[in-house]
């Protein structure tokens, strides 16, 4: 009797452990779906939810403040998320706050976060859809970081080439590394520094030059200080220009007399121009020497006339005494 009443006592003892714990389980389980405080609801819409489940924690700012409650394909590009959010952050979260699907942790589970804006906006209430961000999802991220090591050894491949023509003889490492090079950079370095002392002082003798220009020292500093020589030149130039008018009134003057030549007027014209007159003087010369012939035939038939044939004889013989003289 004493066995059995202990058995019963151990057996009562197991069932309100077993309904403790159970009751105690329930309680977590309810504080944890927030079924024991006011709560209200958010949706949000994404395209990819990567694993997202019912259960899984809202976060915002870093606090759990919920938890997710349903999430629902809408289409094959929108899947709707429901929140279940605890009353007393429901004035710190606004209408434009932003929803992401984020990981708790590397590798932890899903959750989503609600970032605040900076901009000032009204507090949500019971239902509004917030806006979303579609998150990195692992898959792109691995993807990226393929990419990512795919380069780094395209740029390391090159790195170890490039290395190693360095490494070899008449390179740019063996020109670096040559005594004589250096040696001779050196050389070319103080060759470089005297060539721009000597520049300076050519500067400065220049500097000195144009000094004394200005001050009208020397033949070309009077040139171009004097002032006399400068009225003087502008009297030259004046008189060239006189010069000039001048030969342009004797250039038209000429022009005049060139022109009225070629027309056949006055007497140069006429003498010039006049095809009558020359014929005329041709004609005129011809009967100057027709005339002449004929003087001459005269001449001798007097010769031979009775009356003057021995004063022509007498003529011949005084010639012909001169010439033996």
């Amino acid at each position: 009797m004493a066995k059995e009443t202990s058995k019963n006592i151990r057996l009562g003892l197991f069932v309100l452990l077993g309904t403790a714990f159970l009751i105690f389980a329930l309680y977590l389980i309810g504080v944890k779906q927030n079924l024991f405080g006011s709560t209200f609801k958010l949706r949000a819409q994404f395209q990819n939810v990567n694993g997202l489940m019912p259960g899984n924690n809202v976060r915002f700012t870093g606090i759990d403040v919920g938890t997710v409650d349903q999430v629902e394909i809408i289409n094959d590009s929108t899947v709707t998320v429901s929140m279940v959010i605890e009353d007393k952050v429901q004035i710190f979260i606004k209408k434009n706050a932003t929803a992401i699907v984020g990981t708790d942790g590397l590798m932890g589970n899903k959750l989503v976060n609600i970032n605040p804006s900076i901009q000032s906006s009204p507090s949500v209430e019971d239902g509004d859809l917030l806006k979303t961000r579609n998150p990195i999802g692992t898959d792109d991220m691995m993807r990226t970081l393929n990419i990512t090591n795919e380069n780094v050894r395209d740029v390391s491949e090159e790195i170890k080439q490039i290395v190693q023509k360095l490494n070899r003889q008449n390179t740019l490492w063996s020109i670096l590394m040559d005594t004589i090079v250096a040696e001779n950079v050196k050389q070319a370095i103080v060759h470089i520094k005297v060539t721009s002392e000597r520049t300076a002082l050519v500067a400065g003798d220049l500097s000195a030059i144009i000094k004394d220009i200005k001050s009208g020292k020397g033949t070309i500093g009077a040139l171009l200080t004097d002032t006399s020589f400068s009225r003087e030149l502008h009297q030259s130039i004046v008189n060239i220009k006189l010069i000039s008018d001048s030969l342009a009134l004797v250039s038209g003057d000429l022009h005049y007399i060139t022109s009225t030549v070629k027309s056949g007027k006055g007497t140069l014209g006429t003498l010039l121009m006049d095809t009558t007159f020359v014929t005329n003087i041709n004609k005129s010369i011809e009967n100057i020497k027709n005339g002449t012939k004929g003087f001459d035939e005269d001449m001798e038939a007097l010769k031979h006339s009775v009356f003057l044939r021995n004063y022509f004889k007498k003529k011949d013989k005084e010639k012909a005494k001169v010439t033996k003289k």
